[in-house]
């Protein structure tokens, strides 16, 4: 039977877009900030508040002039705001309003779903645990509801402070007298993890024990990742006896439980703390969900993309592969990152498990191997799309024929062009483009104006990059002539390209020194013939 539907999904989604699905195709447009004015009364401006509060901008002009004029706010407002704030990652923002919240309300409860994703994120901001700590005592003055996110990250950010297990212990002594929607073994996982984060593995195996004899009984997972940090250590006579305990004291943990907190650290945009979480669940090798680790991939890549990929590989290793749009967020912030080997050695895992079923998916490989100069291995890839009689995509060899100029390899990018022709694939601007502009870089004039004359046979026009190169090139070369034949072109072309074109022309010119009167009489003259007034006003 597959997973149950996650509730936090659609709040995931809502929250932070982590691939193209993931966006809206038609998003509402963005209020002006101009219309935010306050409505005339606290209740007709809640609803105004509720209205923008998608959108930032729109928001805080709102707050901005109800603030001017002085408008109260009663405390559903201001939990509104407090979240909408929060949600916008404007934490200070958010603590503000929520302190402007009357401490004992009975009309006007603390909610408790902005209290714990409050407490959440300021446990999770480096420097405010003590204004967690104040937010925590505000819930717990008001018997506010705690749930596992918020008192998880919270007791895990406080153990990881010196001597900071005694508070643990204070709190899960409170916290259990009350009763609340905790989940005990993970929170139990989450102070232990946080503990041999800092190097406290001593006082995380007490904790084990600690944390047993409270009823917060800790699960495989708690003692797996204390004996890890024991092995990791040396101390291989420790590590025996944590694994003991585990088999004889700790509990199984369940999927389903490990699966919604993860998914809620990301929805509240936790997502170090849901990295962390999904680490010691794919480090210890137990179970997790196949859309979990795509929000994982796609959600963790921005922050920490080395984890991304250790998810991603994990997901394959157990013979499933991510959706197209989590590769590609993958794929591009390997590219920003730098790590063509770590992206490598993705691809190569993915071909070897058959992932490529047709020329998209292999275009997909070639193009990001190209962007991430892996050329040795984006060609091979393309020979493998070629020998299964597939049709390669023109992206593929603009890739690969971008990275090839990027590393100087001209010969074989040349090569590469004639096996392009030869596979019945046509070059575009682009592909033009790259060639033209890396043999200008060279000075091979000739084989750039050779170029630039098949680009019109093939009924391919040039833009403003490819007039730039050639007429710069042949102006270094003092062929200022052949320069005006070209700006000729572009003229027939496009007025509103030749325009462009000119000021570049002239820039070039003047680099030069001319002092050609005759040059620069003939570049007027001709200008003037053709309409300047055209050409400036791209009439």
């Amino acid at each position: 039977m597959g997973p149950q539907p996650s509730a936090f999904l659609p709040r995931f989604t809502a929250a932070r877009a982590i691939s193209i699905s993931a966006r809206p195709h038609n998003p509402t447009p963005c209020p002006s900030p101009a219309a935010a004015a306050p409505a005339s009364s606290p209740h007709a401006f809640h609803a105004h508040l509720a209205s923008v509060a998608p959108h930032l901008p729109s928001l805080l002009a709102a707050l901005s002039r109800a603030r001017a004029a002085r408008l109260p706010l009663p405390p559903a407002t201001r939990a509104l705001a407090a979240t909408a704030l929060l949600r916008h990652g404007r934490l200070p923002d958010a603590l503000a309003h929520f302190r402007l919240l009357p401490e004992s309300d009975p009309t006007s409860p603390l909610p408790a779903p902005l209290c714990n994703s409050l407490l959440a994120a300021l446990a999770s901001s480096a420097g405010s645990l003590a204004h967690a700590r104040n937010v925590l005592d505000r819930m717990l003055a008001g018997a506010v509801e705690l749930d596992t996110v918020g008192f998880g990250v919270f007791v895990k950010a406080l153990g990881r402070e010196d001597d900071g297990l005694a508070g643990v212990l204070r709190l899960v002594d409170v916290v259990g007298r009350q009763g609340s929607r905790i989940n005990r073994s993970v929170v139990a996982a989450m102070v232990i993890d946080g503990m041999c984060r800092e190097g406290r593995i001593e006082g995380a195996w007490r904790a084990l024990e600690e944390l047993r004899l409270r009823g917060w009984k800790p699960d495989f997972m708690a003692y797996r990742i204390v004996a890890e940090k024991f092995r990791v250590a040396g101390r291989v006579e420790e590590e025996g006896l944590i694994l003991k305990q585990k088999r004889k004291l700790g509990v199984a943990p369940r999927k389903a439980e490990y699966r919604e907190c993860v998914l809620e650290l990301v929805s509240n945009r936790l997502v170090t703390e849901a990295k962390e979480m999904a680490e010691a669940v794919v480090l210890g090798d137990f179970p997790i969900d196949d859309d979990v680790l795509n929000v994982l991939v796609g959600s963790v890549s921005d922050i920490d993309v080395d984890s991304a990929a250790m998810f991603c590989k994990f997901m394959m290793g157990k013979g499933r592969f991510p959706s197209i749009e989590v590769l590609v967020n993958l794929c591009e912030n390997l590219c920003r990152s730098k790590k063509g080997d770590e992206m490598w050695e993705v691809f190569r895992v993915l071909l070897e498990k058959g992932y490529c079923k047709n020329a998209r998916d292999y275009n997909l490989v070639v193009s990001f191997l190209g962007k991430a100069g892996k050329v040795r291995e984006a060609y091979d890839v393309l020979k493998e799309v070629k020998r299964k009689r597939l049709e390669p995509d023109i992206s593929s060899y603009n890739a690969l024929m971008e990275a090839l100029c990027r590393n100087d390899l001209l010969r074989p990018a040349k090569k590469l062009w004639d096996e392009m022709f030869t596979s019945g694939c046509s070059p575009n601007l682009h592909t033009y483009n790259i060639l033209i502009t890396k043999l200008t870089e060279m000075g091979e004039s000739e084989e750039v104006q050779q170029l630039f004359d098949h680009m019109f046979q093939k009924g391919v026009a040039p833009d403003y990059a490819t007039y730039t190169s050639l007429i710069t090139m042949l102006c270094q070369e003092n062929k200022y002539e052949q320069a005006l034949e070209i700006f000729k072109r572009s003229l027939t072309q496009d007025a509103k390209v030749a325009s462009s074109v000119l000021n570049m022309f002239i820039l070039a010119l003047c680099k030069k020194g001319i002092n050609d009167v005759l040059a620069a009489a003939q570049i007027v003259f001709y200008i003037s013939l053709n309409n300047l007034y055209d050409i400036i006003f791209c009439r």
